[in-house]
């Protein structure tokens, strides 16, 4: 299990297309422009970015390193796909606030604010995404409604 890259998919409703799909793509990048997220390659049916600590672009990207989405046909659906890889930091922060309540036993509450910081910014982070990716699929499923 990799603690730092996850993957969300949920199915949309649109036609299959042997030409891509250039108007759901255009929908992720619109939403990753606005959620401040920095394009690095787009294509017909593939959209990659990176996050930012930019204190200029700062949003729901700045715990990701790096996202994907992709529009892929599965068994006559189209599925959204969206992977992410977060950032380090937050998972090394719960590791380390972790290791020193078990290594300092007697007095284990001096590794909970590196837990709450890290695991909370962490679990926050994928809730976020997730809903990022949700919100994403509606907006798609609205297209030419």
């Amino acid at each position: 299990m990799n603690l730092f890259k996850y993957k969300f998919s949920t199915s949309i409703d649109r036609p299959i297309s042997l030409d891509g799909y250039p108007a759901e793509i255009k929908v992720v990048k619109e939403h990753i422009d606005e959620k401040k997220g920095i394009i690095v390659l787009k294509s017909n049916n593939e959209l990659h970015f990176k996050g930012t600590y930019s204190a200029w672009r700062g949003n729901i990207c700045a715990s990701v390193n790096s996202g994907k989405f992709t529009i892929a046909e599965d068994k006559g659906k189209l599925l959204l796909i969206y992977r992410i890889e977060i950032d380090h930091i937050l998972v090394y922060l719960t590791l380390i606030g972790m290791s020193i309540s078990i290594a300092f036993y007697k007095i284990w509450l001096a590794g909970m604010p590196l837990i709450w910081l890290g695991g909370m910014n962490w679990f926050i982070s994928l809730v976020r995404n997730n809903s990022m990716m949700y919100d994403i699929a509606f907006e798609i499923n609205q297209l030419n409604k």
